[in-house]
């Protein structure tokens, strides 16, 4: 198993898109649930402050743990 990331997923104008969560990773998904149990109100309060600083509309879908390397690059699909 490769590192292990928290993401969100964001609704914004009819795109559904994938931001991570600081550069914090995790050698196993256990691991990631942990830190996203206990520090689920801080983790919620900065994505809030993000959405309100860069993604202005932005609907929370999801958050959750994933290996980094499921998630395709900006880039990779063209």
């Amino acid at each position: 198993m490769g590192a292990v990331v928290i993401y969100a997923t964001l609704l914004l104008n009819g795109m559904v898109n994938v931001i991570q969560y600081k550069a914090d990773t995790f050698n196993t998904y256990e691991e990631c649930i942990s830190y996203l149990q206990k520090y689920n109100l801080h983790i919620n309060k900065t994505l809030e402050e993000h959405i309100h600083k860069k993604e202005k509309g932005a609907t929370v879908l999801f958050i959750g743990c994933s290996e980094k390397n499921k998630f395709v690059k900006e880039g990779d699909l063209t």
